[in-house]
């Protein structure tokens, strides 16, 4: 039974990797949690990290430039949140945020994955709860469509890429 067990949990864990060329003109696609393939030709999308609730970016592309909006969430509590810009330069992704403080957050795309740094510039704070930190956070496609981008949600429910 055991054996049996860890089985299952290596192959859960294999879920959300990427599972190489598609049939649709070569575009790089990635396994989503529910087990379909998800596009990474571009941006949009919705990405989600661990957690319960987990934590959300989502990101709409319009021509060279996209907009985002994100939550991170830690131990189910609100961590930082925010919106803005992203720029893709190659496997970087900048996020720019539309408020009151400068924060770009420099983040790696890595496959259907966007890797935080493990800490945010100074400026970043603004968006953040009291002793909250973003930095660290990885997030998983689960999404590559403009419609679930629009599923993302912030910490009171609100749409976060309306």
């Amino acid at each position: 039974m055991r054996k049996l067990l860890v089985l299952v949990c290596l192959l859960a864990a294999g879920c959300g990797r990427e599972s190489g060329q598609s049939a649709n003109g070569g575009n790089r696609v990635v396994t989503a949690p529910a087990g379909g393939p998800v596009q990474t030709a571009t941006l949009t999308g919705l990405y989600e990290g661990a957690g319960t609730p987990p934590s959300q970016l989502c990101i709409i592309a319009q021509g060279r430039t996209a907009r985002f909006g994100l939550v991170t969430r830690r131990d189910g509590r609100p961590g930082c949140s925010g919106a803005g810009t992203a720029i893709r330069a190659g496997t970087i992704l900048r996020l720019v945020m539309n408020g009151e403080s400068a924060c770009t957050i420099e983040a790696r795309l890595d496959g259907g994955r966007v890797v935080f740094p493990a800490s945010l510039p100074r400026g970043c704070s603004y968006y953040c709860a009291p002793g909250a930190d973003g930095g660290g956070v990885v997030f998983a496609k689960t999404g590559g469509s403009r419609e679930d981008a629009l599923r993302a949600r912030d910490i009171v429910g609100d749409p976060l890429c309306a």
